[in-house]
């Protein structure tokens, strides 16, 4: 099974060193959706935090320069 990284992206890089074995690029997909889903749940629905962006990476490596697979934008304004 190819193992798949999540970086996340928000003005800094928090990279996936260890990464998940999934099946296809549709299961990193649906695991991405549901990363996305906890940090808003978690880190940005702050009432203080007006303006918002950062991504989620997929990518085939562990390090920046690897090949991305896909990336999921966020954006919240208030």
């Amino acid at each position: 099974m190819p193992r798949y990284f999540f970086h996340i992206h928000d003005g800094h890089s928090v990279l996936d060193d260890v990464g998940l074995e999934l099946p296809d690029i549709s299961a990193a997909r649906t695991t991405a959706i549901e990363l996305s889903g906890e940090i808003l749940k978690h880190d940005v629905m702050d009432p203080l935090l007006h303006a918002i962006s950062w991504q989620v990476e997929v990518s085939d490596s562990p390090e920046l320069g690897g090949r991305s697979l896909f990336v999921l934008q966020f954006s919240v304004e208030g």
